[in-house]
């Protein structure tokens, strides 16, 4: 029964620490559902880790015991029903304070402090839970609805508040051996994996001297030893560290998820099939032996690796993100368990906090600038759109309503999506030239993708840099093998990603300038010349307020765009007088 209690807190206890990347599949139709923004939908994650971060120091002091849990499975219902973005925010909130208090009920329950056992349950968790998290919330998203996300974590935290009233007197280790209060901070230099259930390396402070009774040695009990023994706090350093590498790899989460989701036009089931490599990744990596140092630092120079590559994919295709993934998540799998080696829940409170100040940080900083740039990169698509439908060889009298009937649904929300509905809607009207309107289609579905990548790219590089100041607040380890190996894998795949990126990448649609020549497109004949010379009028008019012709065309079939028109440029190119004072100028 004590294991199943304890199994059954650290799946909770992983709920709570992974609550951040569970709901990363639920956000894209949250975001729809609550026409909210990419910032809106951080918040959704944002505010859980700042309350929890802010919580955990009460919470350890308090020591509320299985009412943590079940505050916990109460917000979770709260979330679930919530009708606005606003009520859902409030009882995130509410989750997270009980989300706080139940992991310090559980690093005691799981006796991480003091046995190897419940070090694997309780690291586990964390690893498993935050890499795992996106999967598991995708299929929920698929099969359910998000709000299923927020119901089944509910029962299964009220099943970890049981657990806790039943919870069996944590083990004693009376008779370690004890070591004077003056003894020097004796730190497990190297371990095993985390997997691992052999005996940790004893560090030089507590190999036997020479000629001693090696039999005897032999029998101590180095975790008891360890558990007993003095060590200095966490230095702001190593902290700092934690929560920058915490914060990269919140945001290839993050990122990945929206960027596959919202930009690619992927289903949830397929996104959460397709970041299943991340967990994977990350218990082959918690399974790799080594000094804490080295380890946290390799690890973060993969995270580092992971992201930037990310930011440089050569296709709109889940398999190119496999070998970031396997990077960020290995690289996971080797800094958490070397960051979160506590042995009392004033440590634990400590790496807790860090951690969620990291991921606050992170999508404090990403989420605007993720909103800004997609905003920025879709309205350059649509105008680089519309550019490629004036220029295409089709009916040149059906060419001006075909751009905005194309592009009037390509928005920040889906943009690839919202094409691939106008193309399917309009396709009937060109049958007779279906070979061009796939060609035409298609070039739209490159710049709509190549937009997203682009909008993408800058927070990308901004959670791979926070990876790689991690790293370099850890520099002190450089030398390991570890270390350089890492180095190597990461460099290698970035170079490698950004290579394939520039070859495979299509050419650039440009917006030309409408005061200078242009060649038109050759449609020959009477309608032919007839486009040329609406071309021509529409250079001219963009020419005379100082606009592009594609912006101009939009304005003159979509009322909102002409509003914004007027508004930009003082003149309304859907009455009778802004259009000749356009087209006489």
């Amino acid at each position: 029964m004590k294991a199943l209690r304890r199994a059954l807190v650290a799946v909770a206890a992983g709920l709570a620490l992974a609550d951040a990347s569970i709901v990363a599949l639920a956000l894209p139709p949250i975001l729809v559902e609550m026409d909210t923004t990419i910032t809106g939908v951080a918040a959704v994650i944002g505010v859980y880790a700042l309350v929890l971060a802010v919580s955990i120091w009460p919470a350890a002091h308090v020591r509320v015991g299985p009412w943590g849990f079940a505050l916990f499975a109460l917000a979770s219902l709260g979330c679930g029903v919530a009708g606005s973005l606003e009520v859902l925010l409030g009882f995130r909130a509410l989750q997270a304070v009980g989300g706080a208090a139940a992991l310090i009920a559980a690093f005691s329950v799981l006796e991480a402090g003091e046995s190897r056992s419940g070090r694997r349950l309780w690291i586990g968790a964390a690893l498993i839970g935050t890499a795992a998290g996106p999967a598991i919330g995708g299929a929920l998203t698929e099969l359910f609805d998000w709000r299923a996300i927020f119901f089944v974590q509910a029962p299964l935290a009220l099943a970890a508040a049981l657990a806790c009233v039943r919870r069996e007197p944590a083990r004693v280790t009376a008779n370690a051996p004890a070591q004077p209060a003056t003894a020097p901070p004796v730190e497990r230099q190297q371990s095993g994996g985390l997997w691992s259930h052999g005996d940790p390396v004893p560090s030089r402070a507590t190999a036997p001297a020479p000629g001693a009774d090696t039999a005897r040695v032999a029998d101590v009990d180095w975790e008891a030893e360890f558990a007993a023994s003095p060590r200095a706090a966490p230095s702001p350093v190593w902290l700092a560290a934690l929560a920058f590498t915490a914060a990269a790899f919140t945001a290839v989460l993050f990122l990945l998820v929206i960027e596959l989701v919202a930009g690619f036009a992927m289903s949830p089931i397929e996104a959460a099939l397709g970041v299943t490599v991340l967990p994977m990744a990350a218990l082959a990596g918690a399974a790799i032996p080594g000094e804490r140092r080295p380890k946290a630092m390799a690890g973060s120079l993969l995270i580092a690796g992971g992201a930037a590559s990310l930011a440089f994919l050569p296709e709109a295709a889940i398999a190119w993100t496999f070998i970031p993934q396997v990077l960020a998540g290995g690289g996971m799998g080797l800094a958490l368990p070397a960051f979160s080696d506590e042995r009392d829940i004033p440590e634990a409170a400590r790496n807790l906090i860090a951690r969620h100040v990291g991921i606050v940080i992170v999508l404090a900083i990403l989420a605007p600038v993720a909103t800004a740039q997609l905003q920025t990169a879709t309205e350059r698509a649509i105008l680089q759109g519309a550019a490629l439908v004036l220029d295409a060889q089709i009916d040149p009298l059906q060419k001006l309503k075909l751009a905005p009937a194309l592009l009037d649904q390509v928005d920040v929300d889906g943009p690839r999506a919202g094409l691939t509905r106008n193309v399917e809607a309009n396709r009937a009207e060109f049958a007779a030239d279906a070979a061009v309107y796939d060609r035409l289609a298609g070039r739209l579905d490159d710049v709509v993708v190549g937009a997203v990548q682009d909008a993408f790219r800058t927070a990308y590089l901004i959670a791979g840099a926070l990876a790689l100041l991690s790293a370099l607040l850890l520099v002190s380890a450089y030398r390991r093998p570890l270390v350089w190996a890492a180095t190597a894998v990461a460099a290698a795949t970035f170079f490698g990603y950004t290579v394939a990126h520039d070859s495979q990448a299509p050419a650039a649609v440009a917006l030309q300038d409408p005061c200078q020549e242009r060649e038109l497109p050759d449609a020959g004949g009477f309608t032919g010349a007839i486009q040329n010379e609406a071309l021509r009028l529409l250079d001219q008019g963009a020419c005379e307020v100082g606009t592009s012709r594609e912006e101009l065309a939009l304005a003159l079939f979509d009322r909102e765009r002409a509003k914004q028109f007027k508004l930009d440029h003082g003149v309304d190119p859907r009455s009778v007088g802004g259009l000749l004072s356009l087209l006489g100028g």
